[in-house]
């Protein structure tokens, strides 16, 4: 009796057979578009096939894949229907060569199959476990006629000397020592890609991954970050994208990258943002980066003997290609550090971190180090409360609830998205660390009291150099804050960045920074406020340490030195953070930014100050407050709601103002300021388009010209 393969295999030849008869011609030497009905029974039948032949894992994948890309391969291409293919299939099936019969099909698909089909072929002939590799893609663009050359046994595009089976396997297995050597770091696309996805929006996520892309040439995973970042921001602002070690050639692509044009971008570039859309993109990361680290692992080197440090030829891409297949395939055999899931992606990334680490470049600790683990390194502190400050007018009495009423208040309207990063700043085009939860302590000039409440840690991504921010992104960071201050009626907003020590000099570390497990409970922090206070700093905590910032109006820290604050922290100053913290103090520079709105609220309603502060503000740059008003009425809906259902006083001058930002935006609220129109009567009139205009002209209803 057939076994159910047997039964598979008998269907696939009567189609076959069919195919062959009724819809296959030979190959015609004219271009034309397929039939679409053509189309989809050739991907159907590879499906089939794969199921047929039984066929698993990378093997599996590779053919359901090349199916996959049938629809868009066959298009103006040949007629579709290599006979010759179809042949050999059928006899590779008779003769129960299963992977024969898959390989061969390949080759039935123009262009990607005839590619696809030789990478196989050349694979198998390779080697591999039992003489069967991994089935999968050579990148596009790259191939060779032959694997030989017939006079010397050279491989065609292999490292020089490779000219045996013999040395194609001890080749091989150097390669897998890497491998072994850099396990920990397999993961890496994989890692990195779930920070680009964490720290970007989806609509972003892609333009960001390209931009990494692109400017990694040269780079090492820090510097690569950060020139990214660099471009990402400028790019927010408005500005020329200028960025990258090779910023000539770079920063159109960059451009082109966050505009959602993905260029392309070579056979190095392009497949490195391919792997890093992993985390949301699969499909489309599964070619190995063939960098100078991968030609290294392979035994490349120059004719002098030294380490390869140059491009690839289109025959060396496909040598390595090749090759990959089947040492992915050994890997998978070997179960190499207890995993079978070894592909493109993972084993160049643990061959890449064991050829690094050969040469002693990084350590086997920092193998699986990617984009995440430096992002601190660049990430601001825009520390931010929800309970509007006293003496604003608003929400009177919320202040002198518990402190868990305040965390309750302080959740039901957040700044923070579903993917718990910062709406503001994401929404402005700028990547951002998760935010913090932590505890605010700020004291008011008008009262002089000491105010502890729940808060947030905003914390966007900004690129520093010789010392500070660079001052077109802190001008992003000084109307992101300023606007969150507005739109929460807070008496202040501020944000600030510990400056990496490597761009500082000892006397210019005038701050201090505790790292924390965590945020410290209220009581805690409102001591470190009050030594911060007693010692010329102000303490802020970022949901992850505390730092005490210089404060340079003050009479003490108007006078601290680096030198002088390492004294300090010697004497009783260092021993009693420590001992409150529990933790070690750390000298730093810190750059600070601060947007009063204090005597602004305190003006009054029909004042228009605290308004009018906040749209010079974001005059400042037109194209980032486009980009954030989104945000901002998001955050103005939710306030209404919340401040409505918390029961407390509201100024009805900050209920209109937001309603108006709601419904007419940034530029409806200019209008009514200018008209003196935002009244809490005359709302709806306020809102008509015959009010809502630029006009000179005195309304009738100017008595409270709103906030």
């Amino acid at each position: 009796m057939p076994t159910l393969k047997e039964l598979a295999g008998q269907e696939l030849a009567q189609r076959y057979s069919r195919a062959n008869s009724t819809r296959v011609a030979p190959r015609a030497q004219t271009m034309r578009a397929a039939d679409p009905s053509i189309r989809s029974y050739l991907s159907e039948f590879m499906r089939d096939t794969v199921d047929a032949i039984g066929l698993g894992g990378g093997y599996r994948q590779g053919l359901l894949n090349a199916a996959g890309g049938i629809e868009t391969a066959v298009d103006f291409s040949p007629v579709v229907g290599d006979v010759l293919a179809l042949e050999d299939a059928g006899r590779s099936y008779r003769q129960g060569d299963m992977l024969g019969t898959g390989i061969n099909l390949l080759g039935a698909i123009p262009i990607v199959g005839d590619a696809a089909s030789k990478a196989a072929k050349a694979a198998r002939a390779l080697g591999g476990s039992n003489g069967v590799p991994n089935v999968g893609l050579v990148r596009e663009g790259v191939g060779k006629s032959r694997d030989r050359v017939g006079t010397t046994g050279q491989y065609i595009g292999g490292p020089a000397g490779v000219d045996t089976p013999e040395k194609l396997q001890a080749m091989q297995d150097r390669y897998i020592q890497d491998v072994e050597l850099g396990q920990a770091g397999a993961d890496w696309y994989r890692d990195a890609s779930n920070f680009i996805n964490q720290a970007s929006l989806p609509e972003n996520r892609q333009g960001v991954a390209d931009t990494i892309g692109i400017t990694s040439q040269g780079t090492n995973v820090d510097s690569n970050l950060g020139f990214a970042i660099k471009g990402i921001n400028q790019r927010a602002a408005g500005l020329p994208v200028n960025t990258g070690r090779f910023p000539g050639n770079q920063s159109r692509l960059i451009e082109e990258a966050l505009s959602g044009e993905r260029s392309r971008l070579g056979p190095k570039r392009q497949p490195f943002a391919d792997n890093l859309s992993v985390g949301w993109n699969p499909d489309q990361a599964n070619t190995s980066v063939n960098d100078i680290w991968q030609g290294r692992a392979f035994g490349y080197t120059h004719p002098d003997g030294k380490p390869w440090d140059a491009g690839f030829s289109p025959q060396q891409h496909a040598f390595m290609d090749e090759n990959m297949l089947v040492i992915e395939d050994r890997l998978n055999n070997m179960q190499m550090a207890g995993r079978t899931d070894w592909d493109n992606l993972n084993t160049q990334a643990a061959s890449w971190s064991g050829a690094k680490i050969r040469a002693g470049d990084i350590t086997e600790s920092d193998a699986a180090k990617q984009y995440g683990d430096f992002a601190d390194k660049y990430a601001v502190n825009a520390t931010y409360e929800q309970a509007p400050g006293a003496n604003t007018g608003q929400l009177e009495g919320i202040l002198s609830r518990p402190f868990a009423e305040r965390q309750a208040f302080e959740d039901a309207a957040t700044w923070t998205n579903a993917q718990g990063i910062d709406d503001l700043y994401s929404s402005g085009g700028m990547l951002a660390q998760p935010t913090n939860q932590m505890v605010g302590a700020y004291t008011p000039s008008s009262t002089g009291v000491l105010e502890i409440n729940p808060g947030k840690s905003a914390r966007p991504l900004v690129q520093q150099s010789a010392g500070e921010i660079i001052p077109s992104e802190a001008r992003l960071l000084d109307i992101g804050e300023s606007s969150r201050a507005y739109i929460d009626v807070q008496n202040a907003g501020a944000y600030h960045k510990v400056i990496p020590d490597s761009q500082t000099k000892a006397g210019e570390r005038t701050s201090v920074n505790v790292e924390l497990d965590g945020s410290p409970d209220p009581e805690i922090m409102s001591r470190a406020s009050q030594i911060a206070e007693q010692n010329g700093f102000f303490a802020v905590d970022t949901g992850n340490g505390v730092n005490f910032v210089n404060d340079i109006y003050s009479d003490v820290g108007g006078a601290r030195t680096g030198t002088s604050l390492g004294k300090e922290l010697k004497g009783e100053l260092g021993k009693e953070i420590e001992n409150l913290l529990g933790k070690r103090v750390n000298r730093v520079k810190v750059q600070a930014g601060y947007e009063d709105y204090e005597s602004a609220w305190q003006a009054g309603q029909g004042s228009g100050a605290a308004t009018e502060q906040f749209l010079n503000k974001l005059d400042e740059n037109p194209t980032f407050a486009a980009n954030i008003e989104p945000a901002l009425k998001r955050k103005a809906a939710a306030n209404i709601a919340r401040d409505e259902a918390a029961g407390f006083p509201q100024r009805e001058d900050v209920r209109n103002a937001r309603q108006i930002l709601i419904d007419k935006g940034i530029e409806g609220l200019r209008s009514a300021l200018k008209s003196g129109a935002v009244l809490p009567a005359i709302v709806a009139a306020v809102l008509a388009p015959s009010v809502l205009k630029d006009s000179e002209e005195p309304q009738a209803v100017s008595s409270l010209r709103g906030i």
